[in-house]
């Protein structure tokens, strides 16, 4: 089988880590900054407006970004791709009119003067911004796509130290600071893509839109239980708890980020490779052993992070929040299924059936919201961590089932069970000191003698790819 697949995939995996690992990075490392001069409940406050925005977006937009990715991708004619992004953003102009209309409920909540003022210059950026990355990630400018990410990162991480950590502005400096990262990130996008050249108003089309909004719509309701799944839980927290909760909890999920930092690295690449590779006659092969490399990969980052996980946590955060390790295995292990159902349910745009990704997104949120509203009540903050993991799992299983109809993958359930089972009691051991080290070598042991011929096979790719590289420059 020619390896051209493969080779493309970790290209552009490779490509999108740079941006990724870096931007990421920076952000991570500003968590000791923030939560030693922000308090809990000002650090629940701007993860809930954060957390809003990526509620409202696709709903007012009806998620018109993925049309742009999968039209584009398409790769149509010039004056087509002008049709789709102008429309596009036609489209999210008009959504954000829109939000305007309901600037009185956003007062009567107490969101009002430079706080309403903030949130909504960053509402309307956000939108611009995202439909321009996902133009550049579509034309596969990889490159300058990795390049913005560190850029916004970087503006973000010393706007924040300057605003938030100096001048002590608090949570509106943290918005500025968004404000500011977000507008030289996409100045530099429509700089060095040549975005403007995709915007003409001529080339919009009631066609066009149409057609984009009857394929995005269907993953509107699909974005809102994704939302209900990684969000929703603030809100209740917030209800049941107060804010302090909500800051504690939206701190543990940082440290989840960084194995979710693989995944996305990852996801991004497998977007672009799913679709090419759809209707390629090795498509089963080489989804399966893409699926296969993508769980060996998560399975080894989770269990060597849960081995420094508590001590990690404590160095990491301010002295109100060090008790948010407690919250962080079920967190991790919830992205983990997070990762799977995201490989799965690209199937669903590959074959332009977005339909299937609402069924089983909504399969996944109702089992959120059922076991949060059970139990935040009964254990508090620990109840969304588990809620977290459990309907990330229940989708995963939802659409591995559902998306037999359009693609399949072979997998070994018995070597993956046991790497799960593997993965799960590592994480729980976290809480047993000296006692779950030892327990937690022995699981990392038995995981790399479970799936030792593909991380030799990754590695033997690897020590290629590094070696073709030096060759080059010599």
């Amino acid at each position: 089988m020619s390896s051209s697949p493969y080779r493309s995939l970790g290209k552009n995996t490779a490509i999108f880590a740079i941006g990724t690992f870096g931007s990421k990075a920076i952000s991570f490392f500003m968590l000791p900054v923030f939560t030693r001069v922000l308090t809990q409940a000002d650090y629940g406050r701007i993860d809930i407006i954060t957390t809003s925005i990526s509620l409202l977006l696709p709903l007012v937009t009806l998620n018109i970004v993925e049309a742009v990715f999968r039209f584009t991708l398409d790769k149509g004619t010039m004056e087509q791709k002008q049709a789709i992004f102008s429309s596009a953003l036609t489209i999210g102009t008009a959504g954000f009119l829109f939000l305007l209309l309901f600037i009185p409920i956003f007062v009567y909540f107490a969101v009002s003067g430079s706080l309403l003022a903030a949130f909504l210059i960053l509402f309307y950026l956000d939108i611009i911004h995202g439909l321009t990355k996902v133009l550049i990630r579509a034309e596969q400018k990889l490159k300058l796509f990795a390049m913005s990410d560190i850029i916004h990162t970087a503006i973000f991480a010393s706007m924040g130290i300057l605003l938030v950590a100096f001048l002590r502005l608090g949570v509106i400096g943290y918005l500025l600071s968004q404000i500011i990262a977000v507008t030289v990130s996409t100045a530099v996008l429509f700089l060095f893509g040549k975005v403007h050249g995709y915007l003409k108003v001529s080339t919009i089309r009631i066609r066009q839109i149409e057609e984009m909004t009857k394929y995005s719509l269907p993953l509107v309701p699909n974005a809102l239980a994704w939302w209900i799944m990684s969000a929703s839980d603030r809100y209740m927290l917030a209800f049941f708890l107060g804010f302090s909760a909500t800051g504690i909890y939206a701190v543990a999920h940082k440290f989840p980020m960084l194995l979710s930092i693989l995944n996305g690295v990852f996801y991004q690449a497998w977007q672009i490779s799913s679709i090419d590779q759809y209707n390629s006659p090795e498509r089963k092969v080489f989804y399966s052993n893409t699926f296969r490399i993508l769980y060996t990969i998560m399975f080894l980052g989770t269990i060597l992070f849960s081995m420094i996980l508590k001590p990690f946590v404590t160095l990491m955060t301010g002295t109100g929040f060090q008790e948010s390790w407690r919250f962080v295995p079920f967190l991790i292990l919830g992205t983990v299924f997070h990762s799977f159902s995201q490989f799965f349910g690209v199937g669903y745009l590959a074959a332009k059936k977005t339909g299937g990704a609402f069924r089983t997104s909504g399969i996944g949120a109702a089992a959120n919201i059922g076991v949060n509203l059970l139990l935040i009540p009964i254990i508090g903050i620990q109840a969304a961590s588990i809620s977290t993991a459990i309907a990330f799992f229940v989708m995963w299983i939802a659409r591995l089932i559902e998306t037999r109809k359009y693609f399949t993958v072979t997998i070994n359930w018995t070597r993956l069970s046991l790497g799960i089972t593997l993965v799960f009691v590592s994480l729980m051991m976290a809480y047993f000191g000296i006692t779950g080290t030892v327990v937690q070598m022995i699981c990392l042991l038995s995981f790399a003698t479970l799936e030792r011929k593909t991380l030799k096979a990754l590695l033997k790719k690897l020590r290629t790819v590094l070696a073709e590289k030096l060759r080059g420059r010599t």
